[in-house]
């Protein structure tokens, strides 16, 4: 063997080796940014409805409202697979908000599709807003019921809404669709 055939040898042992460190380490970092053990135990794909303020929402200062959110669950599945029918939510929450930054707390209660066989969940939920024309963020506990003590998650865009956000003419109803599935995730780790 000659001296040139040694060394590219051992270039590429040396490659080689630098490629599957550089793998195992990279397969570390994703599975460190999952929560252990939290797997998806139901899902809906469709969430639409709206939300109602009491009083209404201002663009200029934020004050303490109430809202209610109701809305349509349909393309669920769960475990056992896909699931007939449409189910509901309905989210009672209060908090400081005006129309681009709202953060309020309450409940919930989730009727799932007639096909699933599940009981009604409720809990507890926090709704959040940092902008105009961003997402809210639903985050919360399923507290009884089917699935308690699971993380629920989903985010909601407004499409039409009802007032100006002035004093003389507040924000009352915000129509809105999903923009990411509305999911029950337990942890089994």
């Amino acid at each position: 063997m000659t001296t040139t055939s040694i060394r590219r040898r051992a270039a590429f042992a040396i490659a080689t080796g630098t490629v599957a460190v550089a793998s195992l380490a990279a397969a570390g970092a994703a599975n460190a940014a999952q929560p252990a053990g939290f797997s998806p135990v139901q899902s809906c794909t469709g969430l639409t409805g709206s939300i109602s303020y009491s009083p209404g929402l201002l663009s200029a200062s934020a004050r303490t409202v109430h809202s209610v959110l109701t809305g349509t669950l349909t393309g669920c599945s769960g475990l056992n697979g896909a699931e007939a029918g449409t189910g509901t939510v309905t989210i009672v929450a209060s908090g400081s908000s005006k129309t681009g930054a709202i953060t309020q707390t309450g409940t919930m209660t989730v009727n799932w599709p007639a096909g699933s066989g599940l009981n009604p969940s409720n809990g507890t939920v926090t709704l959040r807003r940092i902008g105009t024309t961003s997402p809210f963020t639903l985050s919360g506990t399923f507290t009884s019921g089917a699935y308690t003590g699971a993380a629920v998650s989903s985010s909601v865009l407004v499409t039409t809404h009802t007032g100006s956000g002035t004093k003389a003419h507040p924000i009352t109803l915000q129509n809105y669709v999903n923009t990411a599935p509305f999911v029950a995730s337990e942890n089994f780790g």
